[in-house]
């Protein structure tokens, strides 16, 4: 299964239904977190995010450990941080923050990366980042040597005047 073939499956599996939200309201932005669903993991993350209509939305490429020449980080450390950075530098160059984002995608090669890339998500978006998430095992990105790819969703309400 390629990484393509694992989203498909990640999004046929999220509820379709909206539900009571138990969380409050930010910006139009609402953290959905049913009493019928297990707690996040680690309270790592949120079950769902609602956004009101009339958001602006911003939606990113996969962002990898590549530096500015192209080249992959050494090692998953490395990788993760510039990964994550480069998210970061794309939602602040849209005028957002974290408090935007409310879905972030993580593909990774292995399991024993996790600790690093939270880590690295954790220093550039906050230790209290919970957007919708989803971790997926890969065994192939698109480019040898590449360890990990993150890609993320954000929304904000229009600025009113």
């Amino acid at each position: 299964m390629n990484v393509f073939s694992n989203m498909l499956v990640c999004l046929a599996m999220m509820p379709l239904v909206a539900i009571a939200a138990n969380a409050g309201e930010a910006g139009g932005i609402t953290t959905l977190a049913p009493d019928s669903l297990p707690k996040p993991y680690k309270n790592r993350f949120s079950h769902g995010k609602l956004v009101s209509a009339g958001a602006e939305w911003l939606l990113t490429a996969g962002q990898t450990g590549l530096n500015i020449d192209g080249q992959p980080g050494d090692g998953i450390e490395e990788q993760a941080d510039l990964a994550m950075k480069n998210l970061y530098n794309i939602v602040r160059e849209a005028g957002m923050d974290s408090d935007d984002v409310v879905k972030m995608t993580i593909y990774y090669l292995d399991a024993a990366y996790l600790p690093a890339i939270v880590a690295a998500r954790n220093k550039y978006f906050g230790d209290d980042f919970r957007p919708a998430s989803t971790a997926v095992g890969v065994s192939a990105l698109a480019r040898p040597g590449l360890l990990v790819e993150v890609e993320l969703i954000a929304a904000r309400m229009p600025v009113k005047d």
